[in-house]
């Protein structure tokens, strides 16, 4: 049986458009200093707190290529980077989650762990230059990040074949960089050969190791779903027709051979476009017309659609959970995640309030709908390690039917439309 995790990255430093990002900061004060009020406790926190620890431990990740960074997730859940007394910082060290060749959960196991790692497009139109003697605009293209990916997950099957991990990347689109014709180029390019199932997948994944050229691997049909990424300047449902045609292209594309879709869906994260522009493209009643007019898209909004920001330019934020919360029962194939915000162990005691408020008929699709992820690396802001970030989540006083939906049946839906079957622990 396969357990997920639906929201990760594979994050190398020479990705993110930190020139761009830096730039943005500098060019709104404004917006830098609210947005760390926002999230002081774990911004602010990885930069000050023992000599920026937490910042340097995401770094010490980032400073892998992929295959090494998935080599690094699947020891640090096998517990290689536990230590004990004062070395740990901790007097109880977290306990693994794999040991045996199994993921232990207490109530069931599984025997691999699928991670879904979402490339982002960082090469916004949008972004500004930097304000420095090279006063030029990293253009960061998506095809780097692509191959780098993908030579990742060849190298990790060659030098693990035995190896617990299943990987199936989402391609990051930026719609805004492309035509409708390009846009359509693209998708034949990268889905061309896409099937919505299990098994063909994991074939594909397997048979990665043998793929010698980059044209091989390009042709591989490993990518498994599109991540859209609102701060960077993509918007769900433009107004220019142009632009609005492109999006189309993109929705009818994936509806149809229902590749699903993951957005990103809290009012953090990187950001080039001014902020009240960000808050537009994510909220997630912007995909409301988009849903209308393409009802089988299949679509997660990611962190549960999580609102740090309560308060902006004197104006009262509204709360994004209850519009995903109104989208799941609306439509059929509408999910969320809890990636990054499950950081925080009362994450789960407020999930178990919030089924006890809604009707039980909303309740029990919220519950057939909702799913792990960790937004690693990203996570580390908040968590000391990938191992503590899952155990928080296999430990949590929740319904061991409640978490087996999250880790297994509700991911697998998402991606292929059908359901794990239960293993006995």
């Amino acid at each position: 049986m396969r357990c997920f995790d639906i929201h990760c990255h594979l994050l190398t430093l020479s990705h993110p458009g930190f020139a761009s990002i830096i730039q943005t900061f500098r060019s709104r004060p404004r917006e830098l200093i609210t947005t760390q009020l926002a999230s002081f406790e774990y911004l602010a926190a990885s930069m000050l707190n023992r000599g920026g620890e937490k910042l340097r431990n995401i770094i010490s990740v980032m400073d892998n290529d992929c295959g090494d960074i998935l080599a690094l997730m699947e020891d640090d859940l096998a517990g290689h980077f536990i230590r004990s007394g004062e070395e740990s910082g901790a007097d109880n060290p977290p306990v693994p989650l794999l040991s045996d060749g199994r993921f232990d959960f207490g109530s069931f196991s599984c025997d691999t762990l699928v991670l879904t790692p979402l490339l982002i497009d960082f090469s916004s139109l949008q972004a500004l230059p930097p304000d420095t003697w090279y006063h030029r605009v990293p253009r960061k293209p998506i095809a780097t990040q692509i191959l780098d990916v993908l030579y990742g997950i060849r190298q990790y099957r060659r030098e693990r074949p035995e190896g617990k991990l299943e990987v199936y990347p989402f391609l990051g689109i930026n719609p805004s960089r492309y035509t409708p014709a390009s846009m359509h180029e693209l998708l034949e390019r990268w889905f061309g050969e896409y099937q919505r199932h299990a098994e063909v997948c994991k074939d594909r994944f397997l048979r990665a190791a043998d793929l010698a050229s980059e044209e091989d691997l390009m042709r591989a049909g490993l990518f498994v779903g599109i991540k859209l990424y609102p701060p960077l300047g993509v918007d769900p449902w433009p107004d220019e027709p142009a632009a609005r045609e492109t999006l189309e292209v993109l929705y009818s594309f994936a509806e149809r051979l229902r590749i699903p879709i993951t957005t990103h869906c809290d009012d953090g994260g990187f950001r080039v476009v001014p902020m009240e522009q960000a808050l537009a493209y994510t909220d997630p009643e912007r995909y409301r017309p988009v849903l209308e007019r393409h009802p089988d898209l299949v679509l997660n909004f990611a962190h549960f659609g999580t609102r740090y920001l309560h308060s902006f330019r004197g104006m009262e934020q509204k709360e994004w959970r209850s519009s995903i919360i109104a989208m799941i029962t609306e439509w059929p194939n509408i999910y969320t995640d809890i990636s990054f915000i499950a950081c925080d162990p009362p994450l789960y005691a407020a999930l178990n309030e919030l089924l006890a408020t809604l009707p039980d008929d909303d309740a029990e699709r919220l519950a057939s709908r909702i799913m792990f992820g960790s937004d690693f690396p990203v996570n580390l802001l908040k968590v000391r390690s990938y191992l503590d970030y899952w155990r928080i989540f296999a430990d949590a006083s929740i319904d061991d039917g409640l978490k087996m939906n999250m880790v297994v049946h509700n991911p697998a839906r998402f991606l292929w439309g059908q359901c794990m079957q239960h293993a006995p622990a």
